[in-house]
């Protein structure tokens, strides 16, 4: 799975081969926190690998892990510190087996995000999304797992959206809605349900607090994050994409 992982991202996979069989090296992923990190990451590539039955799925499954660790790595030896150890370590359970830990839950989902992401692009994200949750203090387990089923939920060009307008500069597209304006390109259409399923999820608003009950009043230069469309927008940083993948964008609303 590493392998694949790696000839898929080519990246390196030495580090993160040290990690899995025998510690952390150097001075990546030091600390109590970071050896229960490790352990959780152990258990779940343990229990994702064994589902993992076609080159593709191991190929995003490795992907997702390799490009995390790379993430995590980095700001850890960057002097980051991970959030609070009780999110990485084993939940005890009365008279039972230990409870796994929030951290190998929410690492497992990603995991099979990851591996069902026919969207391949998507995969990047998904490592962005662990690697952040790893740090991101005041965000609860549950809450993100919410997240990362939204995440799923979304098609990787609405993932795109919310990076855009998450940094938009809003005099590069138009400032007026589309009611009354005839007949639209399919490509003006597309866009427009893509950022109207959002809106009904309650990811993006308008700024002046209008309400938006069909696409025709969408006006895209008050458009808006709000509520989990600024979490998704924090933790998988679709900002960070190539500048061609986000013209769709500027094209179909200018």
């Amino acid at each position: 799975m590493v392998a694949s992982g790696a000839g898929a991202t080519g990246v390196a996979a030495g580090g993160l081969l040290g990690f899995l069989v025998g510690g952390p090296p150097g001075a990546v992923l030091g600390g109590a926190t970071g050896a229960l990190l490790q352990d959780g990451v152990k258990a779940a590539v343990g229990e994702v690998a064994a589902r993992l039955t076609t080159k593709s799925e191991q190929e995003r499954v490795g992907s997702c892990l390799l490009l995390a660790y790379e993430l995590i790595a980095q700001r850890l030896n960057g002097g980051e510190q991970l959030r609070e150890p009780g999110f990485f370590k084993r939940r005890e359970r009365r008279a039972q087996h230990d409870l796994r830990s929030e951290a190998e839950e929410l690492l497992e989902g990603t995991f099979l995000a990851a591996r069902d992401a026919y969207e391949e692009r998507k995969v990047e994200l998904l490592a962005r999304f662990y690697s952040n949750a790893a740090f991101a203090r005041g965000i609860d387990a549950s809450h993100l797992n919410h997240i990362l089923n939204l995440a799923k939920l979304l098609t990787y060009r609405q993932l795109v959206i919310i990076g855009i307008l998450g940094t938009l500069d809003r005099s590069a597209v138009r400032a007026t809605d589309f009611r009354g304006g005839g007949s639209l390109p399919a490509s003006t259409i597309g866009v427009l349900f893509e950022i109207y399923q959002m809106v009904s999820l309650d990811l993006i608003s308008s700024k002046d607090s209008g309400y938006i009950l069909g696409v025709a009043d969408i006006n895209p230069s008050l458009l808006q994050l709000q509520g989990n469309g600024a979490h998704l927008f924090n933790l998988l940083r679709p900002d960070d994409v190539p500048g061609e993948e986000k013209r769709f964008f500027f094209e179909g609303l200018a």
